[in-house]
């Protein structure tokens, strides 16, 4: 919801909510300047740099994307020099897929600039607030996570 913008009563709370995390992704997005990588880039390097290596198509299915979709996002990521295949040692015309440490750094340093651009805003919040912001926005891409995936739907 717009600061100063009342929400009005027939207007549903999950839309007020999912118009606010879509606030908060161009925000994001548009903060973090040309050749930041995307979200979806940044989805996948945070799953690899917690669970690697992986083949591509568990990195697909984690990700709830197809396996021609998560290719083209891994292909880039190579090319940036964000993660490095290398054959797999249980099947070796199979390859995983690991971050670099240029990857690592950049997921747990948290040195992107759309986390400094979040960590800049958690830091206004007051501590109370910052904590209940952070465990809610972690619940809700759990639940919609456990929810999407149960649906049985195809990926994106």
């Amino acid at each position: 919801m717009e600061v100063g913008r009342e929400m009005t009563s027939t207007e549903p709370r999950a839309v007020s909510v999912y118009t606010a995390l879509a606030r908060i992704n161009r925000m994001l997005r548009n903060g973090a300047g040309p050749g930041a990588l995307t979200l979806g880039a940044t989805s996948a390097l945070w799953v690899l740099v917690n669970g690697s290596p992986m083949r591509l198509s568990e990195l697909a299915a984690r990700e709830n994307v197809s396996a021609p979709t998560m290719s083209r996002l891994v292909a880039a990521l190579e090319r940036d020099g964000m993660v490095e295949r290398t054959a797999d040692p249980l099947d070796g015309r199979a390859r995983l897929i690991a971050p670099t440490p240029a990857a690592v750094e950049l997921i747990r340093g948290a040195t992107s600039r759309r986390a400094q651009l979040m960590e800049a805003a958690l830091n206004r919040l007051a501590p109370e607030d910052r904590a209940a912001a952070e465990r809610s926005i972690e619940l809700l891409a759990e639940v919609l996570a456990e929810q999407v995936c149960a649906s049985g739907d195809p990926p994106l």
